[in-house]
C-alpha cells in the first residue's frame, strides 16, 4: 500500500513537471477590451493569427503594419478592411502603442 502511494506521488510530480517545461505561460490581457476599437481590431486580426499586443510597435509603425496585413488578406482572397475600419483599428493600436523612450 505504501509503495502505491509513493508511486502515485511520483506520477503526479512527473505530470506536474511535464506541464512546466521551462516555458512561462503568460496570460495576455489586451487593453481597453470593451472599446469598439478593440472589438474591430480583434475581429479583423484574428482571421489569420492571434492579434498582436498594441505595444508591439510604436504608434508610427502601426500604419505600415496594417497596410501589410491588408495586402496579406487581399492575397488570400479575404475581405479587407474598409477605410473606416482601418481608422478604428489604427486609433486603437496607436492609443495603446509602445512608448518611445529617449534610449530608443
Amino acid at each position: 500500500m505504501k509503495k502505491n502511494k509513493i508511486g502515485g506521488v511520483i506520477v503526479v510530480l512527473l505530470l506536474c513537471s511535464a506541464c512546466d517545461s521551462g516555458s512561462e505561460h503568460v496570460v495576455t490581457t489586451y487593453p481597453d477590451q470593451q472599446s469598439l476599437g478593440f472589438q474591430q481590431f480583434s475581429h479583423q486580426c484574428s482571421t489569420c493569427h492571434r492579434p498582436p499586443m498594441p505595444d508591439a510597435h510604436v504608434a508610427g509603425a502601426w500604419p505600415a503594419v496594417i497596410a501589410r496585413m491588408q495586402q496579406h488578406k487581399e492575397q488570400r482572397g479575404l475581405l479587407v478592411m474598409s477605410a473606416a475600419e482601418q481608422q478604428q483599428v489604427l486609433a486603437y493600436l496607436q492609443t495603446h502603442a509602445k512608448s518611445v523612450s529617449k534610449k530608443e
